[in-house]
């Protein structure tokens, strides 16, 4: 039994740690709530035609990730959209990811100079930072302190929050500028033009498959408690439809969305408060198939402005326009989340047909409602992620996993598997840096490092850096 781990999700998370953990020598056992792995990231089959439920594309840049490809998959890719369009005060402004110029001309009709030029301040700011403006980063504690007492919108000018800027927190984080970190913004602008991005020709479940593959996974089962005593993980205990079932186990990975950990662990009071903090907003995604071309060669992708239901929208592909994937996502999405399909379809395609016409006639449609949602990070969020890491110092043999650790995407679902199977396997260095505190000690009186015992942290950093600044 040592060497078992039950991991509870089945998601890029959960299926990632259990890679990881099985290349530790440790046997994963997979607990998934619902009937299918993928989570907010799964895919679903339409006859022979399979459509992305969640997340699709990933980045050039991805370590993790791309991997795990090398290890199965051939070398050959779908490419993102080159441009995407922007819809304004009611109008679509187009945007080609190449062509700096055009693009400043264009977003000057839309936000004014001002807006312009603060925005393109931003993203050299952003880029001059990016090597430390990561989740755990120094730069990020900083623009927490200096800014996270007030939101987006406090800091830039009204019209290049509700354009350009809500396309970052409400595809990041379903979630309007108003109601989104400034720090956590800064985050997202750092990751923007890096690499270029692409998506599997076969949808994400190839990697999923690749994943589970013969790893003990077993779906339609719902975790309700994670059993501690004496300080220590126990067991885990739920229930497989009305049978109920308790597996004796002193290691646990917990990989569901942050909220889903205080109904299955006792937190402490500070772990618990800092897991309310971190907000998750509920969204829908609609797959719909048409029978002629919705979107053109020179219009893939479009970011809808605030007030609409719509978040974002695009073609499933750029080889296939007829397919589109409607985003329902930001404040006035929320209340329409309980319509029926067919209703909530109705809301999309009206709200599209405002800025683009729609042609032709539908002849599919699948509706996906992730009202669980996906993480906001909210404000102060590093203090409040440290504090859900000191948790693993007080309880043996637990771990965590998800896209509230690393970062909102595959790759950071990934990294924070990967630190979960290395801190269950004694590799504590990752977990460590990320909420101890050094000691004011002369460092000549420190005794020297042990070489070798503990491999690189996911994003190939050591272990460094005065912490305590983050906590006053």
């Amino acid at each position: 039994m040592e060497d078992v781990v039950y991991i509870i999700g089945g998601g890029i998370s959960g299926l990632g740690a259990a890679h990881f953990a099985r290349a530790h020598g440790l046997k994963p056992v997979v607990l998934e709530a619902s009937d299918s792995v993928g989570g907010r990231a799964g895919a679903i089959c339409n006859g022979e035609q399979w459509y992305e439920t969640g997340g699709k594309n990933f980045a050039s840049d991805w370590t993790l990730f791309n991997g795990i490809l090398r290890t199965f998959h051939p070398p050959s890719f779908d490419r993102q959209h080159p441009s995407f369009h922007i819809v304004i005060n009611g109008r679509l402004h187009g945007f080609d990811k190449r062509a700096a110029l055009t693009n400043g001309l264009t977003m000057m009709r839309g936000i004014g100079l001002g807006g312009v030029l603060r925005f393109n301040a931003l993203l050299r700011r952003a880029a001059r930072e990016r090597g430390d403006l990561a989740y755990f980063g120094d730069a990020i504690r900083a623009y927490e302190e200096r800014h996270d007492d007030q939101p987006v919108t406090a800091y830039v000018p009204r019209a290049l929050a509700q354009g350009p800027l809500r396309m970052f927190t409400v595809i990041m984080g379903a979630a309007e500028p108003d109601e989104f970190s400034f720090a956590t913004l800064m985050l997202l602008l750092a990751s923007f033009g890096k690499g270029s991005h692409h998506s599997l020709p076969q949808t994400t479940r190839v990697l999923f498959d690749y994943l589970a593959r013969d790893v003990d996974t077993r779906t339609g089962h719902r975790v309700t408690n994670v059993v501690v005593e004496n300080g220590r993980v126990r067991a885990v205990e739920g229930r497989a439809g009305e049978k109920p079932f308790r597996y004796q186990t002193g290691k646990v990975i917990t990989a569901t969305p942050l909220h889903r950990l205080p109904h299955i662990l006792e937190l402490s009071s500070e772990a618990g408060y800092a897991a309310q903090s971190i907000p998750y907003h509920p969204l829908a995604l609609i797959n719909a198939d048409y029978d002629a071309d919705v979107f053109t060669p020179t219009m893939n992708s479009i970011m809808f402005d605030v007030g609409s239901p719509l978040g974002h929208c695009s073609a499933n592909r750029m080889y296939k326009r007829h397919s589109v994937r409607f985003t329902l996502s930001g404040r006035h999405a929320r209340p329409l989340l309980v319509l029926d399909d067919e209703r909530l379809v109705s809301v999309a395609e009206n709200a599209f047909r405002r800025v683009h016409p729609i042609p032709g006639k539908r002849r599919f449609t699948h509706v996906t409602r992730h009202l669980g949602g996906i993480c906001a990070y909210g404000f102060h969020y590093s203090l409040a992620r440290r504090r859900l890491l000191a948790e693993l110092d007080r309880v043996g043999g637990l771990a965590f996993a998800g896209d509230y650790l690393f970062g909102h995407n595959m790759e950071g679902c990934l990294q924070s598997a990967m630190a979960a199977v290395r801190h269950l396997t004694g590799e504590t260095e990752c977990y460590q840096r990320l909420h101890e505190y050094p000691q004011d000690t002369d460092s000549s009186d420190a005794p020297p490092p042990t070489q070798g015992l503990a491999p690189p942290c996911p994003d190939g950093t050591k272990p460094t850096g005065d912490l305590k600044a983050a906590m006053s």
